[in-house]
């Protein structure tokens, strides 16, 4: 696919939510976040600008961090463990993790808290996802505690999200362009070898396969 040209952004877009959550995924497979993490983190991404909490802005800050490495929670056992400080890494990349561990544990033992940084924007996304799980999520600077709903899942959407599923998500077209630009870097750049393959096959005109990418024999593809 061509990534596509430059040109000047609107002052103020609609983005649907759909095309939030298509950009989103794509920017977050530029960095080392697990590939199995990506759907739960694009989640929380779109649900914090959803929510009005800047989702947009702070994956683009965190970028540069989230590209370098991914460190993992810590699990001490008894439904206890030490994430990453936000100095050694956004909050963000450890994120849907925190939600996982907190429902579960909640469940099973009635609460739990953990030590993370409930001021983070990332970590405030998560109470909304949590109801949907029947648990909900009181946080502080420093900890998460999870306990479970008295009345169970939350079943259908906040005014938030059917906000944002009906009218789309209010984006600045500086910002939204900026994003965009991130997004095509996990885009294959397009030619005549792009073109003749998908996933790890690469096929002739007859639909016939040549090869598997990463062979050591050399493919010559006409132009």
């Amino acid at each position: 696919m061509t990534p596509t040209p430059a040109h000047h952004a609107p002052a103020d877009l609609r983005v649907s939510v759909r095309e939030l959550r298509l950009m989103t995924g794509r920017v977050l497979l530029t960095t080392a976040i697990p590939f199995g993490s990506v759907a739960a983190t694009r989640d929380i991404v779109v649900g914090a600008e959803t929510h009005g909490l800047d989702g947009l802005a702070g994956l683009l800050d965190a970028l540069p961090a989230l590209r370098a490495r991914h460190l993992r929670p810590q699990l001490d056992g008894n439904n206890t463990a030490q994430f990453p400080a936000p100095d050694a890494q956004p909050a963000l990349a450890t994120a849907a993790d925190l939600l996982d561990l907190a429902v579960a544990a909640a469940h099973t033992d009635g609460s739990a808290s953990f030590t993370a940084p409930g001021d983070d924007w990332a970590v405030r996304a998560l109470p909304p996802l949590a109801r949907r799980h029947g648990v909900e999520l009181a946080l502080t600077r420093s900890t998460v505690t999870a306990t479970p709903t008295p009345d169970g899942p939350r079943i259908g959407l906040d005014a938030a999200e059917l906000r944002a599923l009906t009218y789309g998500v209010p984006v600045t077209g500086a910002l939204w362009q900026r994003f965009v630009a991130e997004a095509e870097a996990a885009l294959t750049p397009d030619s005549a070898l792009s073109r003749t393959h998908a996933g790890d096959s690469l096929f002739g005109p007859g639909g016939e396969i040549l090869a598997e990418v990463g062979e050591d024999e050399p493919v010559e593809v006409a132009s």
